[in-house]
């Protein structure tokens, strides 16, 4: 046999015999590494929530949640975002989705937290009401984000700086 053949064949039964071989019959090769210490303990910070709750909702359980009349049979429509103040210090609104069908046709509606009913169903389910006909919501005025203010000043602005049809425009030099 060849040297290289011979270094092959070892290597082969080395391998071989660390997979037939429990793993307390095997040997290292290399020295033994000191066992780690174990990790330092945890320690929460300032102002840090380590658990739920039960008095509280998360927002992405929020968020989504199908809001209904009184009489729980008619659904107003879904909550679509919340309104915190820039302070990070309150939620002071939920905007929900109404009318439409599908999706197709829904505008947005903003109330406060105070209009929204919540009450805990057996089996941790949130049940959400409103005192507020749906009819009524879907003939109020549309909720505008800075967002949606922002980009109608700017159509405002664009409309305002595109000559009129049927008025000269301005010459240019």
């Amino acid at each position: 046999m060849t040297l290289k053949s011979t270094t092959s064949l070892a290597a082969l039964s080395m391998i071989l015999g660390a997979v037939a071989l429990p793993a307390a019959a095997q040997t290292p090769s290399s020295p033994q590494k000191p066992a780690a210490s174990a990790p330092a303990a945890k320690t929460p910070v300032a102002g840090q929530i380590l658990k739920q709750d039960e008095s509280t909702v998360l927002a992405k359980d929020f968020i989504g949640r199908s809001v209904y009349e009184p009489d729980l049979k008619t659904k107003i429509g879904s909550i679509s975002d919340l309104v915190l103040s820039k302070d990070g210090k309150s939620v002071q609104g939920f905007v929900i989705g109404v009318g439409g069908f599908l999706g197709i046709g829904e505008k947005d509606v903003a109330l406060q937290m105070d209009r929204l009913k919540m009450t805990a169903q057996p089996g941790g389910a949130l049940q959400l009401t409103m005192d507020v006909k749906k009819d009524e919501l879907t003939n109020a005025p549309a909720f505008q984000s800075t967002r949606d203010q922002e980009a109608d000043k700017r159509a405002a602005e664009r409309a305002r700086s595109q000559p009129q049809p049927g008025m000269p425009s301005s010459p240019r030099n």
